[in-house]
């Protein structure tokens, strides 16, 4: 879900209390970061290699990725 679309459904005081929320939160202990790495590793390598190929055919960078690009077709 985009950003623009988040703000759309939960509204701008909602998202402004989630994010005092989240910035209030103290930050994760090392030992659950080592052991979410393994699970979210993976994630991330997809969310990487999609943003250097929008960036190499010249995307707008804003995470869309068109359904041809996303099964290889």
């Amino acid at each position: 879900m985009m950003r623009e679309e988040r703000l759309k459904i939960l509204g701008a005081e909602t998202v402004a209390a989630i994010h005092r929320r989240v910035a209030a939160a103290p930050p994760p202990p090392p030992e659950l970061i080592a052991e979410l790495r393994p699970i979210l590793a993976p994630a991330m390598e997809v969310v990487l290699a999609r943003e250097a190929e929008a960036a190499r055919r010249g995307r707008d960078g804003r995470g869309f990725t068109p359904p041809d690009t996303v099964f290889g077709g």
